[in-house]
């Protein structure tokens, strides 16, 4: 087993780090779409229901 490894630690923090922002960031923009859309068609989706 070498004692060189290829992988350096803190590139794979920056790449756990890079993936958990994405993920962060897709999560925000479906929650404010969701809210986005819950204040614009809210009554009327209400409506459907009522």
């Amino acid at each position: 087993m070498s004692t060189t490894d290829s992988h350096d630690p803190v590139d794979i923090d920056r790449e756990n780090a890079r993936r958990t922002a994405v993920g962060l960031g897709i999560w925000l923009t479906l929650t404010l779409a969701a809210v986005l859309l819950l204040l614009l068609f809210g009554s009327f989706i209400t409506g459907l229901f009522v």
